[in-house]
């Protein structure tokens, strides 16, 4: 079923830091949660109540345009526009032109122009376009949340403990290094999970790609378009449609990543990590402190200059565990092992909370000492 509220960090992953917590309306009940730090203060809040946004990956009708490139977002549209018209008791068809639409072919094939069609019965009657249009355009499709559930909320917690296990229990690459052999699969198995994470956030700007098509190719183009239309007197709404345009190409980006092999940011990526990339697992030590994560808890850090050279891919699994991505000599199954002691902790956190958009998630109330 399809739910309203659509989390952008999974709760699976944010089990990981549950604790027992207390929150400020009732601060002698204690129960199953994480700490939450944001930008009104900490409190104790459940795993359900945080890291959501209603309706976050449902493609509304008004994003239809990306059907060309997304046949399986098409199909579902045109199920439930067949569905509405024939499955009931006064079959409505529709005509365009000189186009009779009564099967899903016709629908397929005419769905662009669904808005300058007419409508009828059976009978011959003419139907009442403008219902029928408000329920077409308040058409939904749910397959990326579903995708979502199907290729990580149900396999994260194996991915996780599975990566976790290789490389505790791998083979030395070589005499007195810290670099242990898995089985590639894992190791690719862990890295699909962190691109997914990143490219599933709200955040997600395809390292800068998708803020440098907005704001220096199609606020410009699409503001004074508006301009003109408007005589200068509003230019809002141009940069209204831009921002539906930049999420119908998130979500074709989401599907590509999904339902296709190749082509898109995604795959692109996954494709050059591969053959550039090594991880590093960071275990913190026993008392030196523990990893917080945060509401864009798979993040890219780069700096022009960076003396201790750390930039790369951050990815904190739980209050034990990090995973560091960046630049390697070695194939992407030989993962660098090491432990992290108070200060290396410390520099993720600070990484982790500089890179997060609204709030930083620990199992701890007060996360200064982990800073």
């Amino acid at each position: 079923m399809p739910t309203r509220r659509q989390h952008f960090v999974p709760r699976v992953y944010i089990k990981a830091w549950e604790t027992e917590v207390t929150n400020k309306n009732e601060p002698n009940k204690k129960f199953q949660g994480v700490y939450y730090h944001g930008m009104n203060g900490s409190d104790g809040k459940t795993k359900e109540s945080i890291l959501w946004k209603p309706h976050l990956y449902t493609i509304g009708f008004k994003h239809s345009f990306i059907c060309k490139s997304c046949p399986k977002v098409k199909s579902d549209f045109v199920g439930m526009i067949y569905n509405y018209l024939r499955k009931k008791e006064n079959p409505v068809y529709g005509k365009y032109e000189h186009s009779v639409i009564k099967t899903k072919r016709s629908i397929e094939k005419h769905l662009f122009q669904i808005q300058d069609w007419q409508f009828f019965y059976d009978n011959g009657n003419v139907a009442r376009k403008a219902s029928i249009l408000n329920y077409v355009n308040d058409l939904n499709s749910y397959i990326l949340e579903s995708a979502f559930d199907d290729f990580l909320e149900k396999n994260w917690e194996r991915t996780y403990k599975d990566f976790v296990s290789a490389v505790h229990y791998g083979r030395p690459f070589a005499l007195e290094s810290g670099e242990r052999v898995i089985p590639t699969e894992i190791a690719e198995n862990m890295l699909s999970a962190f691109f997914i994470m990143l490219c599933r956030n709200p955040s997600f700007d395809a390292m800068g790609i998708y803020s440098s098509i907005k704001n220096n190719v199609l606020y410009p183009v699409f503001n004074d378009m508006f301009r003109d239309i408007t005589a200068g007197n509003n230019n809002t709404d141009g940069q209204d449609l831009v921002d539906e345009l930049m999420k119908g190409m998130w979500y074709a980006e989401l599907y590509r990543m999904f339902y296709k092999k190749t082509g898109g940011f995604y795959h692109n990526v996954i494709e050059k990590s591969l053959e550039r990339l090594q991880m590093t697992l960071f275990e913190a030590y026993d008392g030196a402190g523990d990893f917080i994560t945060s509401d864009n808890p798979a993040f890219e850090h780069k700096l022009i200059v960076e003396t201790d050279n750390n930039n790369g891919f951050v990815f904190p699994l739980s209050p034990k565990y990090l995973i560091f991505i960046a630049r390697g000599n070695e194939e992407i199954n030989v993962v660098d092992y090491r432990f992290a002691n108070t200060d290396t902790i410390r520099h993720f956190n600070r990484l982790i909370a500089l890179h997060k958009t609204e709030a930083v998630i620990s199992n701890q109330a007060d996360i200064s000492r982990l800073l």
